[in-house]
């Protein structure tokens, strides 16, 4: 019975981290577009998919104390591992495994949207710096011929 709700569990696991993935490939794509209309809508999306996984992972590791795991048994490393001792629950071992696979290709693909990001965040700093000029105005004559002090700021609106 324990191994039949934990199969329908990780199956379900499965299915989210696909539907994860999919999600992660369509941001990137988003990211890379500066689409922020459709990148907030799947960002919705991601955090129900999100919210999901984490309340079956939540529910699995209940089962599997109810099974007497221990809590450092309930990981999905060490539950494959335990698994695949046993011949009868080699299948679920497996089905472990794809779920693992699948976790690590989310990983992935989140760095690299992470990576996206950050290089989108440091070319729009280095945008803006050029917009607002220098930090140091020294030697610069203002419409009344005086210089500028070194801590005077240009705005948006005179660079």
């Amino acid at each position: 019975m324990i191994s039949t709700e934990l199969q329908k569990l990780l199956e379900k696991d499965r299915t989210q981290l696909d539907t994860l993935a999919q999600l992660l490939l369509e941001e990137k794509a988003c990211l890379e577009q500066r689409d922020l209309e459709q990148l907030t809508v799947l960002l919705q999306k991601k955090q129900i998919v999100l919210t999901g996984i984490e309340h079956d992972d939540h529910a699995r590791r209940q089962l599997l104390a109810k099974a007497g795991l221990k809590d450092g048994q309930t990981s999905l490393p060490q539950l494959r591992q335990l698994l695949a001792k046993s011949p009868e629950h080699l299948a679920l071992a497996e089905l472990i495994e794809s779920v693992e696979n699948r976790l690590q290709h989310c990983r992935e693909l989140t760095e690299t949207n992470s990576v996206i990001v950050h290089r989108s965040r440091i070319n729009t700093q280095r945008t803006l710096g050029i917009l607002r000029g220098p930090d140091s105005l020294t030697g610069l004559y203002t419409s009344h011929g005086a210089t500028v002090g070194g801590n005077e700021k240009r705005d948006l609106g005179s660079a």
